[in-house]
């Protein structure tokens, strides 16, 4: 039976892998210390004896991450080196999956693949990317997801489903429903189906960088719309961008 260590199990994504894991039978493993900490990495590690390790670990809230620069750093950045440098020291060779962010591309008006060009679009982007760099240089038995939007009836104010979804309850929708970047198009997937993707990707031992997404693109006003049954009157606020996955290489590795 395979041993799967987990960290930010806490979050949306870690919490549906849990449970579909422990479905599956699979022993899975909480990392429930601080990612800044080696020592608590270490002494995780030493407990157990991982076939693989999902590392979600990070502050993800872009708000967040802008609030507080030097702590989402920490996090992200150091943490992750922290991890990676410790299972390479630890004796284990688990195949590891770091879970990145489509925030980390330029802006571009068709499908992105994973050579298109990286201009993060947030300061949490940046940090993804960096730890993404730093694992790809540092662990070799890596399979880094590049995940796009998602969303989950279990996610929580400031996301954009949340969000929206108690506005939709509480705003008087005969007035105009102001909407930053209403004409962005993004790809959205559920929750659920981006932890299938990665169960899959760790059933099969896949390694490289791979976009996880629907591949289909949907302007923002209209995600919303599908929300609720009254016609919106969108006010169009801010400024617009492009991001949808191209995801022949993730069909392609995965239908093998």
């Amino acid at each position: 039976m395979e041993n799967i260590g987990i960290t930010g199990a806490s979050g949306v994504l870690g919490k549906i892998l849990l449970k579909k894991l422990k479905k599956d039978k699979l022993n899975c493993d909480c990392f429930m210390g601080d990612i800044k900490s080696k020592e608590e990495i270490r002494y995780w590690l030493k407990k157990n004896q991982f076939d693989a390790v999902i590392h979600f670990a990070a502050i993800v809230p872009t708000e967040e991450v802008k609030k507080n620069p030097d702590e989402a750093y920490r996090v992200n950045v150091i943490g992750t080196n922290n991890l990676v440098d410790e299972i390479s020291s630890s004796g284990q060779i688990p195949w590891l999956f770091y879970a990145s962010t489509s925030h980390i591309y330029k802006s571009k008006n068709s499908p992105i693949n994973e050579d298109d060009g990286k201009e993060p679009i947030s300061e949490y982007g940046k940090t993804k990317y960096e730890a993404e760099e730093i694992a790809i240089k540092k662990y070799e038995n890596l399979c880094v997801g590049r995940i796009f939007s998602f969303y989950h009836d279990t996610q929580q104010k400031p996301f954009l489903y949340p969000t929206i979804k108690e506005r939709l309850a509480t705003e008087n929708l005969n007035k105009p429903f102001n909407l930053y970047g209403a004409q962005s198009v993004r790809d959205f997937l559920n929750a659920e189906e981006v932890v299938d993707i990665i169960i899959k990707l760790m059933e099969k031992r896949v390694t490289g960088i791979y976009n996880i997404a629907s591949g289909k693109g949907v302007k923002i006003k209209d995600f919303i719309q599908k929300l609720t049954s009254k016609k919106l009157n969108i006010k169009e606020i801010g400024e617009n961008d492009y991001l949808v996955a191209d995801i022949n290489k993730l069909n392609k590795v995965l239908s093998e």
